[in-house]
């Protein structure tokens, strides 16, 4: 399974229309110069940092799983997940 820049482009334009954001609306959300970084992600031209993967997964409700590969985590990884957060956080509960 490998990175695929022009499936990336397609899930993200998907994504972005069906929550009804213009090009130019992302790339102000995700503070761009232009629509023009949007739309060469969107084309396969154009790759993203983390930090901006990340932004686009909060801004457009999806996972970065789902961006970068076209899945998302299932369900009792998701439960794996919390569980472990939960622990951690009761950890540090008890030794403040």
């Amino acid at each position: 399974m490998y990175f695929d820049a022009k499936e990336f482009g397609k899930r993200l334009h998907d994504v972005r229309t069906s929550r009804g954001i213009t090009q130019e609306e992302l790339a102000v959300r995700l503070g761009l110069a232009s629509k023009q970084h949007v739309s060469r992600m969107e084309n396969g031209e154009r790759s993203c940092s983390i930090d901006l993967l990340i932004e686009l997964s909060c801004i457009l409700h999806v996972s970065t799983d789902y961006l970068l590969m076209g899945s998302e985590p299932s369900k009792e990884e998701v439960k794996n997940d919390l569980l472990s957060i939960i622990s951690e956080l009761s950890t540090i509960a008890k030794k403040i």
